[in-house]
């Protein structure tokens, strides 16, 4: 019986081992083609990042964190608004509205209810409620929306 199962196993081996170097052989493969047409010779044009850029316009509590050359946020806390209240600046440190300040680059309008951003041709608004304080050299801006209240301090 033990003949049998050599047999058999040298049958299986042998034929797995043709099967195996079948597989491993690269393919007969033969691939032409005629060129055809006239060669052309390729040219770069100046890249479209050179061109003046389109300005952009945008709305949310992020848009000072969206320019990193004017401001450097340095925290954010984020929650329901009757968690966060004791966390806003006295009211005396807020920024009365009709202000104007020049940050880096950009300059920033307080109003009443909201805060724009402009950079250039670039028009950036943090929607009402929206508030800017002054603190300890910092810049405070507090976002509700909602029942919801964001604070970042740049």
């Amino acid at each position: 019986m033990i003949r049998y199962y050599i047999i058999a196993t040298a049958i299986v081996i042998v034929f797995g081992g043709i099967v195996f170097a079948h597989r491993l052989a690269p393919p007969d493969l033969k691939i032409s083609a005629q060129p055809t047409g006239t060669p052309t010779v390729e040219t770069r044009s100046a890249p479209e990042a050179a061109a003046t850029p389109r300005p952009f316009s945008g709305q949310g509590p992020w848009v000072l964190s969206a320019l990193p050359a004017c401001f450097d946020e340095q925290s954010r806390i984020s929650g329901p608004v009757g968690q966060l209240r004791a966390k806003l600046p006295p009211a005396a440190d807020r920024i009365a509205a009709g202000t104007t300040l020049e940050v880096g680059e950009c300059t920033l309008i307080v109003r009443a209810r909201d805060i724009w951003v402009e950079r250039g041709p670039d028009r950036l608004r943090v929607p009402p409620d929206a508030a800017l304080y002054r603190v300890d050299g910092h810049l405070v801006l507090s976002a509700r929306s909602g029942g919801q209240l964001e604070i970042r301090r740049y």
